[in-house]
């Protein structure tokens, strides 16, 4: 039995250290492309492991980094699952996020009171935008090359206890239309209101492009979130707050 589980452990231990060697393989590899790619240098945030046995099924490792010095441009980048050498990343479309978000930053302030924290980002496939793109104003790209995108407006409003959602339903409608006006296939106004005391929101929305966590799987005090998308039967600011949906295990 002692033989049995010593084999056992060696073997498990076998597996961590080839699975933490390709790890540092992928990032290396990432790295240098992005760099190569973009004639710039990118920092590693996190890589999330893939599957060196079945990337068909469950993808090989992705890469979030961002610019040097500029965690707020993070996105996501890695190898093709079903080919070798070929590369993806969605540097362009944090690109265009960051400009979005710093163009509508006086807006989203004068609509919402009080303190929130927020950021616009872009989802398109993998066709529809390239590397000499990145120059390109978001504006000129939605209006002269694609509108086949859906741009997300990810917010945190910060209450204390409870929200009132009368003292925010009007500006959130302005906001949602502010989406629409954007003139793409898809548009998400994503709301989560959220205790002051949480201390990692800050971070959950840098990173919201790239996370995918709904905010009922958000660590913290979350009262409730309204989410709304370009389907949605919304013609007034009544309509938007009954897409409210409280979070029962706060």
């Amino acid at each position: 039995m002692a033989f049995t589980n010593r084999i056992r452990f060696m073997i498990l231990l076998i597996f961590i250290m080839v699975g933490g060697t390709g790890c540092m393989e992928s990032e290396s590899k990432v790295l240098g492309h992005l760099e190569e790619k973009y004639h710039q240098k990118f920092e590693v945030e996190e890589v999330k492991e893939g599957s060196d046995l079945f990337p068909d099924m469950y993808g090989k490792d992705q890469v979030f980094a961002y610019p040097e010095g500029k965690p707020e441009l993070i996105f996501a980048a890695g190898e093709s699952k079903k080919n070798d050498g070929d590369y993806y990343d969605t540097y362009v479309l944090s690109l265009w996020g960051e400009e979005l978000t710093e163009t509508y930053e006086d807006r989203v302030k004068k609509e919402i009171a009080g303190d929130s924290i927020s950021k616009f980002y872009l989802r398109a496939a993998d066709n529809q935008y390239n590397a000499s793109m990145m120059d390109l104003s978001v504006f000129d790209y939605l209006k002269n090359k694609n509108q086949n995108v859906d741009i997300v407006l990810q917010m945190a409003i910060l209450t204390d206890g409870e929200p009132s959602l009368d003292e925010y339903k009007q500006g959130l409608f302005h906001l949602f239309q502010l989406l629409k006006e954007q003139g793409t296939d898809k548009y998400t106004l994503s709301v989560g209101f959220v205790d002051k005391s949480e201390e990692e929101i800050s971070d959950f929305i840098r990173v919201s492009n790239v996370n995918n966590v709904a905010w009922t799987n958000l660590k913290g005090k979350v009262y409730g979130a309204i989410v709304a998308r370009d389907y949605s039967d919304i013609q007034n600011a009544d309509d938007l707050v009954e897409y409210y949906q409280p979070n029962e295990e706060q």
